[in-house]
């Protein structure tokens, strides 16, 4: 194991001239990219696993392309990245993102055999891209990111004992996870399929909007607002529902296109729909 240490003369990744020590970083490295604006060419490293890869608030460059991504693996990645745009392929087992630029495209993972066990969004200001090769294994956090818009493509692979928590920002969610806890910010479910077992909302907004079939088990509205007024969906089905004080369903879409499957607990809150709609309340 050593420390790499990125110098940037020209943005070629294994030319032993642009690291400190002049050596091209191999499996076990902790590699830093902490200053400069030399943009680095995406290049297939996918053989190698690093023990660390730490992108810096002072780098300002670019990392690989959407035509020719950096393909490398690492136990633990850690961007703070402030370049344009940055496209990486890989298996980590953390990644953490607490900066970006203001590009909806600031930090895109992709790959055909990522597999991301945690990831957490701690900070940014552009946009975080999850491609529908990836693989997310147990847990999704978006906290104190107020100005990151992350997206989640339909199709990714999601574990099922996996779970997301969001408390600021937004995200554009195309995939089901089983479990989901949001405190605030905004969550946009496009689904066109699957299941959450556990929705619970404790405050902000979900947007619940899926083209096509999908189940809510259980749902929780503790405050903040489930909204589904968008939903276009031929039907979409809600187990079991509380609302709590201060939590809101608004699903006048029209369509009324909601199967509320049993009852719903109204301890508090409110519950919107359409005119002339029959709806049951405990």
């Amino acid at each position: 194991m050593a420390t790499r240490t990125w110098q940037g003369g020209t943005g070629v990744w294994d030319l032993a001239a642009n690291w400190s020590p002049a050596t091209v970083p191999v499996a076990t490295d902790d590699v830093y990219i902490v200053s400069g604006s030399v943009d680095i060419t995406g290049l297939d490293q996918s053989s190698i696993t690093l023990n660390s890869l730490t992108v810096g608030t002072q780098y300002s460059g670019t990392i690989g392309s959407s035509g020719t991504k950096l393909q490398i693996n690492a136990t633990n990645f850690v961007f703070s990245g402030t370049g344009a745009t940055n496209y990486i392929e890989g298996q980590f087992t953390t990644v953490t993102v607490q900066n970006t630029s203001t590009n909806t495209a600031a930090l895109n993972l992709s790959g055909s055999s990522d597999t991301i066990t945690t990831l957490r969004i701690l900070g940014g200001r552009g946009g975080v891209n999850i491609a529908s090769s990836c693989n997310l294994v147990t847990t999704i956090e978006q906290i104190g990111a107020e100005g990151v818009t992350t997206t989640i493509a339909d199709g990714t692979t999601i574990g099922g004992s996996c779970e997301l928590r969001i408390d600021s920002g937004r995200m554009e969610l195309n995939q089901a996870i089983p479990t989901i806890t949001v405190f605030g910010g905004e969550l946009e479910a496009g689904l066109d399929s699957g299941t959450v077992t556990t929705l619970d909302i404790y405050g902000g907004r979900v947007r619940w909007n899926p083209s096509a079939a999908c189940v809510i088990t259980t749902l929780n509205l503790y405050n903040g607002l489930f909204d589904s007024r968008d939903s276009l969906a031929p039907i979409f089905t809600v187990t079991n529902t509380t609302v709590h004080e201060g939590g809101i369903i608004d699903e006048r879409s029209g369509l009324e296109n909601a199967l509320w499957q049993n009852a719903l607990n109204l301890e508090g809150g409110e519950v919107r729909y359409d005119s002339g709609r029959q709806v049951t309340i405990t």
